[in-house]
């Protein structure tokens, strides 16, 4: 079974998703089985790129980049005999970065993660990436769109619903600190 799971950054879309996906049919007697939440860190979800120095000014951007939203399918596949099987997750991310004005060049690579957790969002897996962007032109905003497949095992009487995944950018304890501040927390 297939199901489409729209994303945007916004408060108690996740439980929307699951509670509307877990409403699916899948024949007139069993539910479909429900994906896994996806999540962006709000912490995680931006970037701010400045240039070497003590200056955190907004002369002294380089970069700023934001994971903007997510779109995705979620396959479930259970052996009926053993209960076994696996949740295939294709994600798309959608990326906005916008030069600053201490930007000296047209390019830029960001790096950032998907982790998957239990329930308790204890880490089972987590993963880096990165992505390649070109200002082209006279361009200094840009968006752009990451394709990747996430696949999550399943023992016997585990669902899809048991796990979930989170995106966000790599950020270092200065840049995380840097975004808690920006956000007010």
């Amino acid at each position: 079974m297939t199901i489409r799971i729209p994303g945007k950054v916004g408060v108690g879309f996740a439980l929307l998703a699951t509670l509307v996906l877990a409403a699916c049919q899948q024949g007139p007697e069993r539910l479909a089985p429900a994906c896994p939440t996806i999540a962006i860190v709000q912490d995680a979800s931006e970037l701010t790129l400045f240039v070497d120095g003590p200056g955190r000014d907004l002369i002294d951007v380089t970069l700023e980049a934001r994971i903007m939203e997510f779109a995705g399918f979620c396959d479930t596949d259970l052996d009926e005999d053993t209960g076994a099987g696996r949740v295939d997750i294709d994600l798309e991310l959608l990326f906005q970065a916008m030069r600053g004005p201490a930007s000296a060049n047209r390019e830029a690579q960001l790096s950032y993660f998907v982790a998957i957790t239990d329930k308790d969002e204890v880490i089972l897996a987590r993963e880096n990436f990165t992505i390649d962007l070109k200002f082209e032109g006279n361009r200094n905003r840009i968006g752009a769109v990451e394709t990747l497949a996430q696949k999550i095992p399943l023992k016997s009487g585990e669902f899809g619903e048991d796990f979930k995944v989170f995106v966000g950018f790599q950020l270092s304890e200065e840049q995380l600190q840097f975004n808690r501040i920006k956000l007010g927390r």
